[in-house]
């Protein structure tokens, strides 16, 4: 009996240390993914990157970040490219791109996967793109629903009566950023229309002025201001153009947060993130609508790439294709509303999209996972769906 017990314990502790030798080897590849960001100083850069540092790696021990810093032109990008690929990048996050084709071939020619996470694609580069077999395809808004949030917000500020006077901040509108252009559009439009009047200058070519520009009609003004401003020159830049002509209303198709003390007697409308330095600008009365992206809205992105970069990359395409798959934007009007939605968006122990969610849909964890399961989880992206799977 005592020598069946001492056979017993002995199978038990090979069992356990062939358990720890396999997970040990499990742990020793480290799949190391590369994230292209225009500023790590923005604020909804540092939200996505917190949840991807800070949640993710946490639950997914064999997944490493590296971040570029500011990527504001194609050179900077291509060199942040090259420089992750040496690194030993297996899968490029690129939150911004310059030039799709060249950045995606790169990445193709040295076998690294390319996604864009939370990001409009306009359609003839995504065409340019889709079949390249390591182009995995982008999760954001798309070009309607980008250009939707900009209209609503017009809309929604010009119907509260505010003021007729507007400061619009087009960020990259002028530079090839499609969702920032969509954005802008959308208000453009929106606010002719709710005014009844038209500009001599279409939308389009308003949104993409590279110089600060100003459009009248009736008794409706809009100046536009051009360029990331939570750069310091720029932002300098843009408050000194608000301060020449003050408007009653500012409204940003990017973060404000640099300038915003800065705007003196003016009301803010932003397409941003849900982040701390919003909800401060909605607790002290400055801004007055925020609609835009969340933390964890990115998690169905990463699912995707994580799922290539462990050998499932085929099993998640679109019939041979790279994907394209919408998410849309929160919305808030109010602090406490904003309060509510923040902390669903940014929680550890609850939160809108967790590493159950993601584990759920990644082949390594779950053999039977498939692009349709990847497609439910990202269209659960609003914030009802989110309080669901959460109960």
């Amino acid at each position: 009996m005592a020598k069946k017990r001492v056979l017993l314990v002995l199978l038990a502790l090979i069992m356990v240390f062939t358990m720890a030798a396999c997970q040990g080897k499990e742990q020793e590849h480290v799949h190391k993914i590369g994230v292209v960001v225009y500023d790590l100083r923005d604020e909804q850069v540092q939200a996505f990157r917190e949840y991807l540092e800070g949640y993710i790696a946490e639950n997914f021990a064999n997944v490493e970040f590296l971040y570029s810093t500011a990527i504001t032109d194609e050179a900077s990008e291509m060199d942040f490219l090259r420089d992750a690929i040496a690194w030993g990048a297996e899968g490029i996050m690129a939150f911004n791109s310059y030039d799709l084709k060249a950045e995606v071939e790169l990445c193709a020619a040295n076998k690294v996967y390319y996604i864009r996470p939370s990001s409009t694609v306009a359609h003839t580069e995504f065409q340019e793109v889709a079949n390249n077999p390591y182009f995995l395809g982008y999760f954001g808004p798309g070009e309607n629903t980008e250009y939707q949030a900009g209209f609503d917000m017009g809309t929604y500020f010009a119907q509260e009566k505010i003021s007729d006077s507007y400061f619009i901040l087009t960020g990259g509108a002028a530079s090839g950023n499609e969702m920032h252009l969509q954005r802008a559009i959308g208000i453009l439009d929106a606010l002719q229309k709710c005014y009844g009047v038209s500009f001599p200058k279409t939308s389009q070519e308003l949104a993409s002025a590279q110089a600060p520009t100003v459009a009248e009609a009736g008794s409706l003004r809009v100046t536009l201001f051009s360029g990331y401003v939570g750069m310091e020159k720029v932002g300098r830049l843009a408050v000194s153009t608000f301060q020449m002509r003050p408007s009653g209303v500012v409204l940003g198709v990017i973060p404000l947060r640099a300038i915003a003390d800065s705007l003196k007697g003016a009301k803010l409308g932003i397409i941003d993130c849900y982040t701390s330095s919003n909800g401060e600008l909605f607790k002290s009365g400055k801004l007055c609508y925020l609609t835009g992206k969340y933390q964890s809205i990115i998690a169905p992105a990463f699912a995707a790439l994580y799922n290539a970069v462990t050998g499932y990359a085929d099993t998640f395409r679109e019939e041979g294709h790279a994907f394209a798959i919408n998410q849309g934007f929160w919305t808030s009007t109010d602090y406490e509303d904003f309060v509510e939605k923040y902390a669903l968006s940014s929680g550890v122990v609850m939160n809108a999209y967790s590493y159950g969610d993601i584990m759920n849909v990644c082949r390594a964890y779950n053999p039977k996972a498939t692009l349709e399961d990847l497609k439910d989880l990202a269209s659960g992206w609003d914030f009802d769906s989110a309080l669901q799977r959460r109960k």
